[in-house]
């Protein structure tokens, strides 16, 4: 049966491509992501902890360059997370269902606060929009998913400025170019994302007669868990992964206050972990490693535990947890594939810190044979990804926006750029598709850049968080695809602050 879809699949893929003439496209496509305009200042005119756009000047700067470089010619995608919407200094969108969020008065309320706040970034946006033949399309995240709501959308537009023609707010959740080469989405719905809406991309709930949003797991862990850490430390939301950013606060502030609900936490933790960086850093390899399934289902839960590096302060958690009671997440709840994934994850682990000569943080799991690591976390990650396009190709095709199956994927969400990779490289399939990843239009640092922050400033974990976003580099990722007469090629560059100078780097050190 499967080999009969996918010989359905090939044909198909033939049938589009040889009755299709590929369109040259002459425009320049840019896509950043995740500038999450939010609360703006305190009264005293200092940042509130919880705004991470601070740098209008930059990003005003980095248009004018877009603009320059397009000759006015040029579609940029805002992919998600442009606005912050979870975040409040009110209280409110707070209802007896912890599933329901925002009404649309609500979120228009919370719109009105962000536009006071970030005029200028508006403004530059309405300059880029109305020079030339520019377009702007906005694609609604997760952290912005009420711009579902009509009047929200509306508001977005009017505070911009521009003609309808020039700025769009996609309703559909995705972008498409015209030729269908190039698909964009925010990358929320991807696999198993705690932040997923169900009924994307219409993310509403009713009950008698009133409209809300629907809370996924991801918005509850930031509004009753990861905002009392922003709070008091900026810095955390600008520390690649999410989980990494609350693995330090837990250094700072310990393990009081973890959410109870600490199994969809685990999971949320593990899904975060960066795939992509390991696979970096352990190298090319030929063939990868056959857990032991069974046995490993055997041994329970206790498996999410000793998935947790021992020096990690989560741990500590759900120990506790996992001994008191339980931990609210039990092993026969994961996929063959999930727990396939973590204990990948586990060995990548464990060789980094012998390839780095530190005592193993914990052990690998239970397995049949012993391959190379880093071919089964791309793979795991492989797997997510070929999955979810084929079943984009599909909804694509049932609402009739399908062209030709596209050749560039750009998602943003997890706030880790990448140039490029191809989960179809292993697979049979005639479809390759490449995936690109923006980061976040953001002064961000990774884990290993921290690490190594650290280390030359002699800090521990515990001070880390005391640092502010302004004293990290002024680089921002943007993917970036030139004009092509055929087939697209993506590039991923950063703005970068060099000696006074901005310009378009290759990268930010």
């Amino acid at each position: 049966m499967i080999i009969f879809v996918r010989l359905l699949m090939a044909i198909a893929f033939v049938l589009v491509t040889a009755t299709s003439v590929l369109p040259q496209n002459s425009r320049l496509t840019a896509f950043i992501s995740d500038t999450h305009f939010g609360v703006g200042k305190t009264a005293d005119g200092r940042w509130h902890p919880y705004e991470d756009a601070r740098w209008a000047q930059d990003f005003a700067l980095f248009l004018e360059e877009l603009n320059r470089q397009g000759q006015g010619n040029t579609d940029l995608i805002l992919n998600g997370d442009t606005f912050e919407l979870w975040q409040s200094l009110q209280n409110d969108c707070v209802y007896s269902n912890k599933d329901f969020g925002c009404t649309e008065p609500d979120a228009l309320n919370r719109l009105n606060i962000v536009v006071g706040a970030h005029r200028n970034e508006l403004e530059a946006i309405r300059s880029f929009a109305v020079s030339g033949r520019n377009t702007v399309f906005i694609v609604p995240g997760n952290h912005d998913a009420a711009l579902a709501f009509p009047r929200v959308a509306a508001e977005v537009l009017r505070a911009i400025g521009a003609p309808a023609d020039r700025v769009k707010i996609s309703s559909r959740g995705y972008w498409i170019s015209s030729d269908g080469l190039l698909y964009a989405e925010h990358g929320h719905q991807i696999g198993n994302d705690v932040n997923l809406f169900s009924k994307w991309p219409t993310p509403f709930v009713e009950k008698e007669g009133v409209v809300y949003l629907q809370r996924p797991w991801g918005e509850q862990l930031v509004q009753s868990f990861y905002n009392q850490f922003e709070a008091k430390y900026p810095i955390i939301d600008n520390i690649m992964g999410d989980s990494v950013g609350i693995k330090y606060g837990m250094a700072a502030e310990g393990t009081t206050g973890l959410v109870k609900d600490i199994g969809k936490f685990l999971r949320f933790y593990f899904t975060q972990s960066s795939l992509a960086q390991l696979v970096h850093s352990l190298g090319p390899a030929s063939r990868g490693p056959k857990w032991d399934l069974a046995a490993i289902r055997r041994g329970g839960d206790r498996f999410f535990v000793e998935s947790i590096a021992n020096d990690d302060p989560i741990r500590v958690a759900a120990e506790k947890s996992l001994n008191e009671h339980s931990l609210g997440i039990e092993i026969s709840e994961l996929s063959d594939e999930e727990i396939q994934g973590i204990c990948t994850l586990r060995a990548a682990m464990v060789a980094d810190d012998a390839k780095n000569q530190r005592p193993a943080r914990l052990a690998v799991c239970p397995q049949k044979n012993l391959g190379a690591i880093a071919t089964a976390v791309a793979r795991s990650r492989d797997s997510i990804f070929r999955k979810y396009l084929e079943t984009t190709i599909t909804r694509l095709r049932a609402v009739g926006d399908l062209r030709q199956p596209f050749l560039l994927f750009i998602f943003s969400h997890t706030h880790l750029p990448e140039a490029s990779y191809s989960p179809f490289e292993y697979s049979e399939s005639r479809w390759r598709p490449i995936v690109v990843n923006t980061g976040a239009w953001q002064r961000t640092i990774s884990e290993q850049q921290l690490k190594d922050y650290m280390k030359t400033r002699n800090l521990k974990e515990k001070d880390v968080l005391k640092l502010e976003p302004e004293s990290l580099p002024a680089c921002y990722p943007v993917v970036i695809v030139p004009p092509y007469p055929a087939t697209p090629q993506s590039s991923l560059r950063y703005w970068k602050q060099s000696g006074g100078a901005w310009f378009l780097a290759d990268r930010c050190d």
